[in-house]
């Protein structure tokens, strides 16, 4: 039974606008009455407490793609060194024309404009022996320290609230999200999601977004897993 699901936020309960979807915030309320639910995302942690605290789903949390776990209210664990991200963004800023986005807010990760070649960016990363990692989520591209990802603060969750992977759901759309699934006993993703996590998981939705997700929670109480 699953007793715990990992849930990203954008692209998964919103559109490619970041609207939420009423009926996503409806599944997200019926799946809490059976399991604990943990916002997983690459957003900022005031950002994704503001959300928890709004779709009520706990002061439990993974925020700025692992950079940093929220265990409670006030109490945080950063997983990331900030440093690396930043040698990574001033290099990359001397070739390509970087522009940030809620860098004020931000922890640990750094988040520029999709306007640059990703993959060879990457490559030059790994030219220069920057132990940092490009992620584009579809909305913006995270430069990021390339020891942490989803998967890894979701594991340190798992190990930390005595739950057994097999007890874990993860529901994603995007490459940020296919460390998580590596995680997960139960793997789902949203019909708009990129072909790497459809191929890991173990149910993909019709719908798409918020709509896809609702989907999603439809499914697992049919295969009464919850």
């Amino acid at each position: 039974m699953i007793r715990a699901v990992a849930l990203d936020i954008d692209g998964t309960l919103t559109d490619e606008k970041r609207l939420l979807y009423p009926e996503a915030v409806e599944a997200v309320q019926r799946l809490s009455s059976r399991a604990r639910v943990i916002l997983a995302t690459g957003n900022v942690h005031c950002f994704t407490r503001a959300a928890a605290v709004l779709l009520g789903t706990g002061r439990t949390f993974i925020a700025e793609n692992g950079g940093v776990i929220s265990w409670g209210e006030g109490d945080l664990e950063i997983l990331s060194d900030p440093s690396i991200c930043q040698e990574a963004y001033r290099r990359l800023r001397e070739v390509y024309p970087l522009s940030r986005m809620d860098s004020k807010y931000r922890i640990t990760d750094l988040v520029v404009e999709s306007n640059f070649n990703v993959s060879e960016a990457a490559s030059l990363l790994e030219a220069w022996g920057l132990d940092a990692d490009l992620v584009d989520s579809g909305f913006a591209v995270h430069i990021k320290d390339r020891k942490v990802d989803k998967g890894r603060a979701l594991a340190k969750m798992v190990d930390r609230l005595g739950l057994r992977r097999e007890e874990v759901a993860a529901v994603g759309d995007s490459i940020s999200d296919l460390p998580m699934f590596k995680v997960a006993g139960f793997r789902a993703s949203v019909a708009n999601a990129v072909p790497e996590l459809k191929a890991e998981s173990d149910y993909v939705s019709k719908r798409e977004f918020g709509e896809g997700f609702s989907e999603i929670v439809v499914q697992m109480f049919d295969r009464e897993i919850l």
